[in-house]
């Protein structure tokens, strides 16, 4: 396996993980998909919408180029359409971390922030912090009304890489 970096294995998993808890919902019937549960961000649906949707608004506080399909909270996407922006959006992940620390960004001023520069780490820390929260409220729907949840931690990643083997049952 190649070297990578921290950094690069982080984004990975935040990689994986929204796109393993994408196929994961495309199993759902459409009134599963239209569950909600208090203290979530909404229905399934429009919660990978908005994961997919500040993740293009990051990507582009870091490059300055708009995604090549915006997705947005007021569309009406499918998990196969998210699905595919999803893999395109991903490569833009892996260009950005492969720029390094070459890459400055300064956010501009926005009420009631003041401008941010050196502002890199920042917008990829909210992008895994962003994730990891709207994957959760996802998960908690799916536990709520009694559904099967897709795990989505490290070791789960890290065991979809095969970097370590697969539990076997124990022998009788």
């Amino acid at each position: 396996m190649p070297a990578v970096s921290d950094l690069e294995v982080i984004f990975e998993h935040h990689i994986w993980a929204t796109r393993t808890l994408i196929e994961h919902c495309r199993k759902l019937t459409p009134e599963q998909l239209a569950l909600s549960t208090p203290g979530t961000y909404g229905a399934i649906v429009p919660t990978i919408t908005h994961i997919i949707a500040e993740d293009q608004r990051l990507l582009q506080r870091l490059t300055g180029e708009p995604a090549e399909v915006p997705v947005t909270e007021d569309g009406t996407f499918t998990l196969d359409e998210l699905h595919t922006v999803w893999e395109r959006q991903s490569e833009r992940w892996r260009a950005v971390l492969a720029q390094g620390e070459t890459l400055d960004v300064t956010l501009p001023a926005r009420d009631p922030w003041p401008p941010v520069p050196g502002a890199r780490p920042l917008v990829l820390l909210e992008a895994i912090q962003h994730g990891n929260d709207h994957r959760t409220h996802v998960c908690s729907v799916l536990g709520a009304h009694g559904l099967p949840i897709e795990f989505l931690c490290g070791w789960a990643f890290w065991r979809s890489t095969g970097r370590v083997p697969a539990a076997t049952a124990p022998t009788a």
